[in-house]
């Protein structure tokens, strides 16, 4: 029999609002401390909404609360790392339930292997992209593709990514993404017309990080 620490389970389950994927990842995070699951990984999307880092990140909106709810676009503050972030339909966004003590690694070697994941797939659309250890991101020169926030509690991680592939950009500029002035934002669909949606490009993506963790990809349904 398969030990749970050998397994990384992901799932893909299409348009999540964000409270509701926030509120399973606490589920599924303490299912984790308590060793009943095997590393998690959501792949999924979300309706237009901006987060806010557990620090910071007011600075970086370029509307009031107030505007943003008249376009449509929720502001939540959120428990992660990180600055100002957009997620919107088109958006692949990963949250990663992993064990870090298990994997033998600290954050910053974790979130590189992720970085590495997601790059394996970039390439094979030759795009040169590469992770930035100072701007912690994927970036396509000055132009950031994918962000990273996380959160960890009793070694166990939280939150994850977000990959541009279809995302409408005009949505960036309510906000300065991750508070980075004269920085960019980029998405795939920008250099290739027709970049796999989410739910195309989230098979692979999988597979590749569960590769880099030394995992045994495993898909489940919610």
């Amino acid at each position: 029999m398969e030990h749970p620490k050998d397994i990384l389970q992901w799932t893909t389950p299409g348009l999540v609002p964000y409270q509701e994927a926030w509120a399973w990842q606490k589920e599924l995070r303490q299912q984790r401390i308590q060793q009943q699951i095997p590393d998690t990984l959501l792949l999924l999307e979300h309706p237009p909404t901006i987060t806010l880092g557990r620090l910071r990140g007011e600075q970086s909106l370029l509307l009031s609360p107030q505007l943003l709810e008249q376009k449509g676009v929720e502001l939540i503050r959120s428990d992660r790392g990180g600055d100002a972030t957009l997620h919107a339909p088109g958006q692949l966004v990963g949250y990663l339930i992993v064990n870090l003590k298990d994997r033998k690694l600290s954050l910053y070697p974790f979130v590189e292997k992720i970085a590495g994941a997601i790059i394996s797939y970039l390439q094979g659309f030759d795009l040169d992209a590469r992770y930035d250890e100072k701007y912690p991101g994927i970036w396509i020169k000055d132009q950031k593709i994918t962000a990273f926030g996380l959160h960890i509690h009793r070694d166990v991680t939280m939150h994850g990514f977000a990959l541009n592939l279809q995302t409408d950009l005009d949505l960036f500029q309510l906000l300065v993404p991750c508070g980075l002035v004269g920085k960019g934002v980029a998405s795939l669909h920008q250099t290739f017309p027709q970049a796999p949606s989410p739910q195309e490009a989230a098979a692979p993506i999988a597979l590749a990080i569960a590769e880099a963790l030394h995992l045994e990809p495993r898909r489940f349904e919610r």
